[in-house]
């Protein structure tokens, strides 16, 4: 009977399965958000075939520009990864009108130390929205 059930959201296997879509972003994501909403960034950590091979959780309600250096030493100790995505969540607020230069600082950064930032992710008042 168990076999006929199949899982909510089918998420991605870690260094198997590729992760292409938003929805299996989050899907991953959701393994690692604090209950209930807390300022933090969340990094997945993909290798060049787009598999998952790390995730990290960082608590800070600082901009992103001041959180990606520790995004990056974390992503780089796994030797595999060649993008990163990212998401955020901010307890009682939304979008900041600065989430579109502290992307594009953010970007610049991974490219300096050869990673990729595929996209940035907020989770906030009840939604999801993509700053990246």
């Amino acid at each position: 009977m168990l076999s006929t059930l199949a899982p909510i959201v089918d998420i991605p296997r870690a260094g198997v399965d590729p992760i292409n879509t938003t929805t299996e972003k989050l899907g991953i994501f959701a393994l690692a958000l604090r209950r209930p909403l807390r300022d933090e960034t969340i990094a997945l950590c993909l290798d060049q075939h787009r598999h998952g091979v790390g995730l990290f959780a960082f608590a800070s309600g600082k901009p992103l520009t001041e959180v990606i250096d520790r995004v990056i030493g974390a992503a780089i100790n796994i030797e595999a990864t060649a993008a990163i995505s990212l998401l955020s969540s901010r307890s009682g607020r939304g979008r900041d009108h600065r989430d579109a230069s502290q992307f594009f600082m953010a970007k610049n950064r991974c490219a300096d130390a050869g990673l990729w930032l595929d996209d940035w992710l907020l989770v906030a008042e009840g939604d999801v929205f993509k700053l990246g």
